[in-house]
């Protein structure tokens, strides 16, 4: 075993000692694998998609307002988030950064075990950009909540070599403009949306919006993903339960240079301790052959 891992398991087995002794601090595990097969994947494909270990203290500061601080922990690194609420909304900061838009962007409805927004084109909601950044939640407004992050300044470096270590010299350069995103979301007559866009900083900004409604046990969303860069993908789903079991329906078009479209299926049933979920995808890019994938998702938390 490295260093690293015994460092990682050491602090693990000192935060669940230490969560024993303190009612405020809580202690939680998660982990989901894919296997899947399929025209794309040679016999069988087992990927790890989370497997961390997280650790969430909550308490009031001195001047009234909450404070939520969150550590994980995922194989041998260690990430760190924290949220205070100020009464006029929340601020949340750390390495484990989420933005305003990926806070906001999850399809309504849908077959979205795998994918929360969409699986085609080249959205992104600015997470990795934005880096350790930090987000501002406002209270709920008329049912209303507004969210706004940036992350910090893109810098890159270029090392020039001397002759020799010491007439080496490092040059960085950072980028004036921020990785920005602001999102909105609501409902009106029981129809939720939502909307949102990242400011990016090489100039091509995208965004997207989002609609949601439900009616005798049927749930319907439709989303719209925009990269500003010729790649717009539409989404619609469908999500219900029979049986004790989950059922959920997607179909997905990417209108770019070459049009794809998608549709997917999902059957889930949660048992405790345990999620499994079967999911089939079927994926149209215009060539001659089809591309059928078929996933199953476990998912298990405590």
């Amino acid at each position: 075993m490295n260093k690293s891992k015994i460092t990682a398991y050491t602090a693990l087995a000192t935060i669940m000692s230490a969560s024993a002794a303190h009612a405020d601090l809580s202690i939680a595990g998660f982990h989901k694998g894919v296997l899947s097969s399929g025209d794309n994947t040679t016999g069988m494909s087992n990927t790890f998609t989370t497997s961390s270990v997280y650790v969430t203290y909550g308490t009031t500061l001195d001047n009234g307002m909450g404070l939520s601080a969150n550590y994980s922990i995922t194989d041998a690194s260690m990430g760190f988030s924290a949220s205070i609420d100020t009464g006029m909304g929340s601020l949340a900061f750390g390495t484990v950064h989420k933005s305003a838009v990926d806070a906001f962007d999850s399809m309504p409805a849908g077959a979205t075990e795998i994918t929360s927004n969409t699986g085609l084109g080249s959205y992104v909601d600015g997470d990795a950009a934005e880096g350790n950044g930090i987000r501002y939640t406002s209270p709920s407004i008329n049912g209303w909540t507004v969210g706004y992050s940036m992350g910090e300044n893109e810098c890159s470096s270029v090392v020039t070599y001397g002759a020799t270590d010491a007439a080496n010299s490092t040059a960085t350069t950072c980028n004036d403009d921020r990785m920005a995103s602001f999102a909105v979301k609501g409902s009106i007559a029981g129809v939720a949306l939502a909307a949102g866009s990242v400011d990016d900083i090489d100039g091509k900004d995208d965004s997207f919006f989002t609609v949601g409604y439900s009616v005798a046990g049927v749930s319907l969303g439709y989303g719209r993903y925009d990269d500003d860069d010729g790649s717009e993908a539409t989404v619609v789903g469908l999500s219900t339960s029979m049986a004790g079991l989950s059922l959920g329906y997607t179909y997905e078009e990417n209108d770019a240079s070459t049009d794809t479209d998608l549709s997917r299926y999902n059957v889930s049933k949660d048992l405790g301790g345990m999620a499994v979920t079967l999911q089939y995808t079927d994926t149209d890019d215009g060539s001659a052959v089809d591309n059928h994938q078929w996933a199953l998702t476990y998912a298990i938390g405590f």
